[in-house]
């Protein structure tokens, strides 16, 4: 096989691979429908599938997150080497993991706001009937979001050490690296409160509440990419 035909069959394969992660993220948002497995077949049935809409949009954008930082990878580095691709492929494998805890997380927390505000239990909110229950969904909710933020800052970092970018391109590219390391760091703070969490109710939101740290990860990864830019210009 020539080195043009290696080079062609390698675009093919990029390619199929790049439409494959599109398409498992695409069905990893369909499985969070707001309508679920079933059709609504009456408005009873739509206005119960419209109460998930909040829930879905968190899950949704956060899904969307992970895939819109893969894109900017495969788009600045177009990497394929046997490490991406097998990088690439276990962030699908994590994501279908995913994105049960994360609907099922973000069903809870919109339940709870519902409960508090209108004193009574929103329909078809998830079924968590025990302190250990939620600490299990907390624990499933960490590890397969580290373990997502993970994949993408060892992708980065691959691609980082295996590329040769622009000055501007790298900066970037390492701010992306340092938001995913921070968003690691901030799962392992929540997995570690979701095992210290006591039977008691009160501290039951804490492990939940520790995201809220992904804020500075991102202001601080920005404003050392921001202060980089300033020492190249």
């Amino acid at each position: 096989m020539s080195e043009h035909d290696a080079a062609h069959v390698g675009r093919v394969e990029a390619h199929r691979l790049d439409g494959f992660i599109d398409a498992a993220f695409a069905f990893a948002v369909s499985v969070m429908a707001i309508a679920g497995a079933e059709t609504p077949h009456s408005l009873h049935d739509l206005l119960r599938a419209l109460d998930r809409i909040p829930a879905f949009a968190c899950s949704f954008a956060t899904l969307m997150i992970f895939w819109h930082r893969h894109v900017r990878w495969r788009d600045r580095f177009r990497l394929h080497d046997a490490a991406s691709i097998t990088l690439s492929l276990m962030l699908i494998f994590f994501a279908l993991i995913f994105v049960y805890p994360l609907n099922m997380l973000f069903q809870a927390m919109f339940a709870s706001f519902y409960g508090a505000f209108a004193h009574a239990p929103l329909p078809d909110a998830p079924d968590i009937g025990s302190m250990h229950e939620l600490k299990a969904l907390y624990i499933c909710y960490g590890l397969a979001y580290a373990c997502m933020a993970g994949c993408l800052a060892w992708l980065y970092r691959h691609s980082i050490r295996r590329s040769r970018l622009a000055r501007v391109e790298g900066i970037e590219a390492r701010e992306t690296f340092y938001t995913l390391l921070g968003s690691v760091a901030v799962a392992a703070a929540s997995l570690l409160a979701a095992w210290l969490m006591p039977s008691s109710g009160a501290w039951d939101g804490v492990p939940g509440f520790l995201y809220v740290l992904l804020t500075p990860v991102y202001w601080l990864a920005g404003r050392w990419s921001r202060q980089a830019l300033a020492r190249s210009a």
